[in-house]
């Protein structure tokens, strides 16, 4: 330091006001900065969201499939009936 400043007090003087301004920095930054438990907090969420996104996605896949299985019954009937009753018309 000496080679900068021409005594200690200028040197510590430089450095009260640098500490100065990264405090002011890091204050102002603060809410915008995420901690490891903010991290962590975000990692359960997404993960519940997972979950949640797959039990809806399997629920889906079963009313897609239920709906495929009745609408295949319902067009053999009609092809059933159509093919008894020969007055039945498509």
């Amino acid at each position: 330091m000496q080679r900068h400043f021409k005594n200690n007090d200028d040197a510590k003087t430089v450095v009260q006001e640098i500490e100065q301004i990264i405090d002011a920095k890091v204050d102002a930054k603060k809410d915008i900065l995420a901690t490891k438990e903010d991290l962590h907090l975000i990692k359960e969420d997404i993960l519940k969201f997972q979950v949640d996104v797959e039990k809806r996605f399997n629920s889906i896949i079963l009313w897609i499939v239920g709906t495929g299985v009745g609408t295949t019954g319902l067009i053999f009937q009609i092809l059933n009936y159509s093919f008894q009753n020969k007055n039945f018309i498509l």
